[in-house]
């Protein structure tokens, strides 16, 4: 073969093989598996790591996104968001959050979701296209998408950006180097094949453990979990206590009222004049918010509580899907209750009622990682260097409750902090 046509096809081969993917996917190969690398690691799909992801790459971040499985946010978006307005001053929202977590949260944390939450809803609206309708005062709701909508516009946006979406992993191990920095993580790819992938950065973010029975079981066993709110298996949690970093107050939740359906404990919607018995005392459900009831509950000598509704007077559409009773007297009997004074609540105690036990539920963790303000992931009370949590897999930033809306802005909001100080860390 002449030497020019033998350069030419040497040249034509080393094209070929620098040319994006060509490399070799984990687990695809035929021979040995390739480590992989980039400079930031996000372990989580939902808003806040998409968020992240997508902040970190704009900044010239290469960045690797790892889900075991997609996170289920739709409560959230249902949720809606914290939303201040321009005329609105920050310190009120900031002392709200610090109300519901009744004291036990971080300020510095509140002060970011307040500074940040009418900024960022601003970009994500720039980003995707949303539009929010305010409702009430610091809070609004999605008015154009769905949360499915919105997720397939933040990865196309990602995918646009470079980002490499590796899906259906099992995450085995955090790696730190030898000075205790954060240097990548072992996985099992779809395959099954063992793989690494390093990077001086990981943004831990998929989620609490709600959705793991067996973590729930270990950690919080008498706690009856939301079945709506399936928003991940907390693997990084998990990875974290693997690794020796701290975890604060894994079993703390924040909590809404359900009732039992099917053997899954469902949302509350008690139709007008329902009753709320907890221990003795007999509560009209509408005239107090669900914080104050969840409150009375968990504080009650049992934990459990009771709903009482008339039938008569009930639209069709109202009749809530509860047992049915023909009396006052066999709804008691039903539940072993000695109320008395229930059946003089009532002009005839002997018509239709509609009963049913209602529970508060775990519906969001509290606990988690510990993070300090800038959001690295704490070892003895000192950072490691390059790991990082937000969101559920955070711990102790909420205090003993959050605010509704509060969890859609605490992921957007540390997401795009996160995305940012990561890409900063590379530089």
């Amino acid at each position: 073969m002449p030497w020019g046509r033998s350069i030419l096809l040497i040249a034509l081969i080393f094209l070929l093989l620098l040319t994006p993917g060509c490399s070799l996917e984990p687990g695809l190969s035929e021979g040995k598996v390739l480590p992989l690398s980039s400079d930031i690691i996000i372990v989580g799909d939902g808003i806040g790591g998409l968020t992240a992801a997508l902040e970190a790459a704009r900044k010239g971040a290469a960045v690797i996104l790892f889900s075991e499985e997609p996170l289920d946010e739709h409560w959230m978006w249902e949720e809606g968001a914290l939303c201040p307005g321009d005329s609105d001053k920050l310190e009120p929202l900031e002392e709200i959050l610090a109300a519901t977590g009744e004291g036990r949260g971080k300020k510095w944390h509140y002060k970011l979701l307040a500074r940040n939450a009418a900024t960022d809803l601003a970009w994500l609206s720039r980003e995707t296209g949303l539009r929010m309708a305010r409702e009430e005062r610091f809070r609004c709701f999605p008015e154009n998408l769905s949360y499915d909508q919105l997720h397939k516009r933040l990865k196309e946006k990602l995918l646009q950006e470079g980002v490499r979406f590796i899906e259906g992993v099992v995450l085995e191990e955090l790696l730190f180097n030898e000075n205790g920095e954060a240097a990548g993580i072992n996985f099992f790819d779809p395959a099954g094949v063992l793989n690494t992938a390093y990077a001086p950065a990981i943004i831990l973010a998929d989620g609490g453990y709600l959705n793991d029975p067996e973590q729930v079981k270990e950690l919080a066993p008498d706690t009856a979990v939301a079945s709506w709110r399936h928003s991940g298996r907390g693997t990084g949690i998990k990875l974290a206590r693997a690794a020796g970093l701290e975890i604060v107050d894994e079993a703390l939740f924040s909590y809404t009222l359900a009732v039992e359906k099917d053997q899954n404990w469902v949302p509350v919607e008690p139709p007008p004049g329902t009753l709320l018995i907890v221990d003795r005392q007999i509560l009209l459900f509408s005239q107090y918010d669900e914080a104050e009831l969840v409150k009375m509950l968990v504080n009650s000598s049992s934990g459990n509580g009771y709903l009482l509704v008339a039938g008569a007077g009930l639209r069709p559409e109202h009749e809530p899907d509860w047992p049915r009773y023909n009396s006052v007297a066999a709804f008691m009997e039903s539940y072993k209750l000695q109320i008395p004074e229930l059946n003089r609540r009532f002009r005839n105690p002997q018509a239709t009622f509609f009963g049913c036990p209602v529970k508060p539920v775990a519906s969001y963790c509290l606990g988690g990682i510990a993070i300090n303000e800038s959001g690295l992931v704490l070892q003895k009370d000192q950072p490691v260097k390059g790991l990082y949590a937000l969101g559920e897999t955070a711990g102790a930033l909420n205090g003993a409750a959050i605010m509704p809306g509060a969890a859609l802005t605490e992921a957007l909001v540390w997401g795009r902090h996160l995305g940012t100080v990561a890409a900063r860390q590379i530089e």
